[in-house]
């Protein structure tokens, strides 16, 4: 075994294997290497952040709404920087994209495991529906039983109802989690447990975890649009108009709609206990 004074920078990050990654398919195109440099940079913070929220979800498990609402405030650092990285790629004219897009052959940006793994883990419906469908076909067998995996497991959302089980709010129904949503809502009270104020910042953490990821897929499909314009994407996707639709799907439905007074009246409803 090597003593740590030994190990150098360049070992540590092991960037002599890292940089051999880069391999652009096409001959003579410069910018393929940027469009490969993107987009791994974007599954490496994914990884980060699925451990991030990950220990989001287990410290809900907990009963630690605290620290759960630290692990999603970095989240939210962590998909800026993903918005930040996509940015380069607006340099890029889409002439030199074309001049390699064919090398891409089949291969997708909805192919992407980590991102549906994000999603399933958050808890979002439409990873069950025909857009996770569509995604599980195009993933190699160990991306798909990691996926598979991941679907098993308790989500975010999961850990937040729970959180609120644990504090006495009934939610049960879609109408006793918005009366719950409004009650947090309506701030703290005389008398209030301190929980109560910590459920509330936790939901406000969920919902900007929830907003910063729409505008990471306005982001993407703009920057197709920019690209390709009307032309089908790849990997047999309808291209901008299958990133258009998806930009406001939400992680957690229940409490952006939970942001109209009326949709869960405020009632007299508070936490037992």
């Amino acid at each position: 075994m090597s003593e740590t004074g030994s190990v150098t920078y360049s070992a540590y990050l092991k960037l002599p294997e890292l940089l051999a990654l880069q391999a652009p398919l096409a001959d003579g195109v410069a910018d393929e290497l940027l469009f490969i440099t993107v987009h791994q940079v974007q599954e490496l913070w994914f990884g980060q952040l699925l451990r991030d929220l990950a220990d989001a979800r287990d410290r809900m498990l907990e009963g630690d709404p605290r620290a759960a609402r630290a692990r999603l405030v970095r989240a939210v650092s962590l998909t800026r920087a993903l918005i930040a990285a996509i940015h380069p790629l607006r340099s890029m004219p889409p002439r030199e994209f074309h001049a390699f897009r064919g090398a891409l052959g089949s291969s997708s940006g909805q192919q992407s495991a980590q991102y549906v793994e994000i999603a399933g883990l958050c808890g979002a419906d439409w990873v069950r529906g025909e857009h996770g469908r569509r995604a599980v076909a195009g993933l190699a067998a160990e991306e798909r039983e990691r996926l598979r995996g991941r679907l098993a497991e308790p989500t975010l959302w999961e850990g937040f109802l729970g959180l609120l089980a644990k504090a006495g709010f009934a939610v049960g129904t879609r109408d006793e989690r918005g009366e719950a949503y409004a009650r947090l809502a309506a701030g703290p009270l005389d008398g209030d447990p301190a929980q109560l104020a910590e459920l509330a910042e936790l939901a406000e953490a969920l919902v900007d975890h929830d907003e910063v990821w729409t505008e990471w897929r306005a982001c993407h499909a703009l920057l197709v649009e920019r690209q390709i314009g009307g032309l089908p994407g790849t990997g047999g996707s309808s291209g901008v108009a299958q990133l258009r639709a998806s930009v406001y799907r939400r992680f957690y439905p229940e409490l952006w709609e939970a942001r109209d007074p009326g949709s869960a009246p405020l009632t007299a409803g508070c936490p037992a206990g």
